[in-house]
């Protein structure tokens, strides 16, 4: 269990999950009902008019869409992918940049595995050769005396 500073109201806390206090994690979740209800009665409503019906903070809702858990049809929602600025609706970056990402993931994680191998020292012969066993040690030291 990790002690830390709560970045919304300062207090300590345990951290579990969550970078947020039991107080302030609370206070998220009531947020984020309170958007969700309200974007079920105003489905075309923007960012500011949510952020002005519901007192939630726009980067709130902002935060709710980069996390995907708020979902939504509506074209007035639009966020900025993080990597080239093209329009999205949901998360940090859209679909060609995501995919443009993971294959490079994926291209250096094969890249990497190699090297990683390489490194590693091969036992003589049978597996785990290069460990001694106690019998063997004692047996060795019985020998010098």
């Amino acid at each position: 269990m990790e002690l830390r500073n709560c970045p919304e109201c300062g207090k300590l806390f345990t951290y579990v999950a969550r970078n947020l206090c039991p107080a302030c994690l609370k206070k998220e979740e009531e947020f984020f009902k309170e958007v969700e209800r309200f974007l079920k009665e105003h489905r075309g409503a923007t960012i500011s008019e949510i952020s002005e019906a519901t007192g939630v903070p726009e980067e709130k809702i902002i935060f709710f869409l980069r996390e995907g858990r708020l979902i939504t049809s509506s074209s007035n929602l639009v966020l900025e992918c993080e990597r080239c600025g093209k329009p999205i609706r949901i998360g940090r970056f859209c679909d060609a940049c995501r995919s443009v990402l993971g294959s490079s993931l994926k291209g250096d994680e094969q890249k990497r595995a190699p090297e990683r191998d390489a490194g590693k020292a091969q036992p003589e012969s049978g597996a785990g050769r290069s460990k001694m066993h106690i019998a063997e040690l004692y047996r060795r030291s019985r020998s010098k005396i």
